[in-house]
């Protein structure tokens, strides 16, 4: 049970210490729901009730692309000319569409009815050390979708009449949501070859995140004793509470793993989007609304194509980004002309060159990210002392796609995009 007046006075004393400043990443005229990094460009995919908001590399803007009407709930990358969209909103045209990144065409991949979520999941094969993507589509009414090439498309059996509402994935452990008349938790620790339930007492998620830990974060939204933030430690089989708060709406974390939490609306005393520090007197919240032109939150996201440390949050008007709320913590962002990947785009094998003569530190870690931000390769670096660090790196037989390499040492880090051919 929540301790509704306890909360709220501990509220009170927990105050923005962070400096931070708050920089508009669209138009603010644009209504975001959800944004896909790496999807069809270097900004991604905007997803909006009516649509979606494609960056256009060659003209540096913003265009607007819809199929009658429909809301956008997300997007993937499927080859080097079109993009996976999901879309509906109970209509005969719900589903999963291909578009077309040259002549700007939908076309239907599989109706599926209100799609919650479209995510992609690279998959290691245990006996080749090989990667392939598959494609995830939760269902209000139709349970979760699966497809291994993006095109074709069938139920997950064991979800058919689930509702299905948020999914998350960490390596080889997958977690879905339900949320409808009944609701639960559901793992896998096979990348969904087998599913099992969570134990009793597992709450209503309606977002969930993954850090790059393998820890759990979900959030219980609406208005009732048990809402307020969830953590799992053991890949989703079971919750506990992190605190108790109403009409939360997101989490997220950045790529140091901070933790961020977003509210729908205002609500005893909570609005907007806060750093949640577990490690401080309960709640431990640090709000950063100011500079915000809307605290309606409805996604929390990191950009793993950024050079810097950054955070992202989707509002009715916009997407900002802010990267300097961890001054306090003396971090220093490389600049990314210190790190190279060529030839880009990169076949079977590739050359890093990292200049090291402004890092600050001799442990230097180098990791591949895909275009989810989950880590699928990693050279370590320690007691590297040269000003200049040459590697030959081979992919592994990685899918095609769009990749990041991440270059870190203690509280600096450095990015670059690069595209992975086949």
């Amino acid at each position: 049970m929540k301790k509704t007046i306890f909360l709220t006075c501990l509220l009170l004393l927990s105050s923005a210490i962070y400096p931070y400043t708050w920089l508009p990443f669209c138009p603010e005229s644009i209504h975001a729901n959800n944004i896909c990094f790496g999807v069809g460009s270097w900004k991604g995919v905007i997803c909006s009730p009516d649509g979606m908001y494609l960056w256009e590399d060659d003209i540096e803007e913003w265009s607007f692309y819809t199929y009658g009407g429909l809301p956008v709930t997300g997007a993937a990358y499927l080859d080097g000319t079109r993009i996976l969209v999901s879309m509906g909103n109970g209509s005969y045209s719900d589903g999963v569409y291909t578009f077309d990144l040259e002549n700007h065409q939908f076309e239907v991949a599989e109706w599926i009815v209100n799609p919650n979520f479209l995510l992609l999941v690279p998959v290691m094969d245990g006996n080749t050390d090989t990667f392939t993507n598959e494609y995830y589509i939760g269902s209000q009414f139709g349970g979760l979708w699966k497809s291994v090439d993006g095109t074709n498309w069938s139920e997950v059996p064991f979800f058919i009449g689930k509702s299905c509402t948020a999914m998350d994935f960490y390596e080889n452990h997958l977690v879905v949501t339900e949320v409808s008349n009944i609701y639960n938790i559901y793992w896998s620790n096979d990348y969904g070859v087998s599913w099992h339930e969570a134990v009793a007492g597992a709450p209503i998620i309606t977002d969930l995140k993954f850090n790059y830990e393998g820890n759990l974060l979900g959030v219980f939204p609406d208005y009732s004793n048990s809402s307020g933030l969830y953590r799992s430690d053991d890949y989703g089989q079971s919750w506990s509470v992190e605190f108790w708060s109403d009409n939360m709406s997101s989490v997220g974390f950045d790529a140091m793993n901070t933790i961020f939490v977003g509210w729908e609306s205002p609500s005893g005393g909570n609005e907007g989007i806060a750093i949640y520090d577990p490690n401080v007197p309960s709640p431990g919240l640090s709000f950063l609304n100011d500079g915000l032109p809307s605290t309606n939150i409805n996604k929390i996201l990191l950009n793993p194509s950024m050079s810097a440390i950054a955070i992202f949050c989707c509002t009715d008007q916009g997407v900002w980004m802010s990267y300097d709320y961890m001054v306090g913590e003396e971090q220093h962002h490389v600049d990314s002309d210190k790190v190279f990947i060529y030839p880009n785009p990169v076949s079977n094998e590739a050359t890093i060159m990292i200049n090291t003569s402004e890092l600050t530190s001799e442990n230097i870690s180098i990791s591949i990210l895909n275009n989810q931000g989950q880590k699928v390769d990693e050279i370590n670096m320690a007691g590297n002392n040269s000003e200049e660090i040459i590697i030959k790196w081979e992919n592994g037989d990685l899918p095609a796609g769009v990749y990041y390499l991440v270059v870190k040492n203690n509280n600096e880090i450095s990015t670059r995009k690069f595209i992975l051919s086949k």
